[in-house]
């Protein structure tokens, strides 16, 4: 899979090609990523018209985002159109040029997964997924999208963008289903992404959504520096 950003600020390439290379681990998909600085460099190009995705930011200087995109379409670009913006004024031009998804600046890594769900499911490609019983039915659920994981009152309970999913799986068998990275058994009764730990205290994991996770008294220090690992690899990837 190629993924193409053309932003003219540095720091949202950064973002967006940190973005790619996380969304390739998590998900086991090889993902290629290019970086533009202007919608001039990325015309030049024959390797990003075969793009499969192209993030666009709509405000560069020269050539507008959608401008750019509509040229692209005339010479018969099929891949998907992400615009990235900070207003929602061009929002009606992305029917133009067949935009799949618009991403708010700055861009958070749970929209960036929602593009790329829709990219993939443009392409026809499945991301990776575990699939779990609940109730009576089965679900495929997205592992990029799984915050933690908790048992509470007799049931296992995924937390995710979407809201919780109580399943019938034990956590033991959720854990081994996972497979490890990112996905950390720190207490009895959870299970964490670290991609989704905002901050590490002393005896928890503080989530982005707020929610203090406890870290188990026996083993917190291999609990903690299995955590640092993990974001020091991310740092060097």
């Amino acid at each position: 899979m190629l993924a193409v950003i053309c932003d003219d600020l540095a720091k949202d390439r950064d973002i967006l090609l940190d973005f790619c290379a996380r969304y390739a681990k998590n998900n086991h998909l090889p993902v290629a990523a290019l970086s533009f600085e202007n919608a001039g460099a990325l015309l030049q190009s024959r390797e990003a018209r075969s793009a499969d995705v192209i993030f666009m930011d709509i405000y560069m200087e020269g050539a507008l985002g959608v401008d750019a995109a509509r040229i692209l379409r005339g010479k018969g670009f099929r891949g998907a159109l992400v615009f990235t913006t900070t207003s929602r004024e061009h929002y009606a031009d992305g029917f133009d040029v067949e935009a799949s998804h618009y991403l708010s600046k700055p861009i958070s890594w749970e929209a960036f997964c929602e593009a790329m769900r829709r990219t993939l499911d443009r392409m026809g490609v499945s991301a990776r997924k575990v699939r779990v019983t609940a109730g009576r039915s089965e679900l495929d659920v997205d592992i990029s999208g799984i915050w933690y994981v908790e048992v509470y009152g007799h049931k296992t309970v995924l937390h995710t963008p979407r809201g919780e999913v109580a399943v019938n799986q034990s956590l033991s068998a959720l854990e081994e289903r996972l497979g490890g990275d990112p996905f950390l058994r720190c207490y009895r009764y959870f299970i964490v992404n670290m991609d989704f730990v905002k901050r590490l205290n002393e005896d928890c994991f503080l989530m982005k959504d707020g929610r203090e996770i406890p870290l188990s008294r026996d083993g917190r220090t291999a609990l903690k520096n299995r955590y640092m690992a993990y974001v020091f690899g991310r740092m060097e990837e």
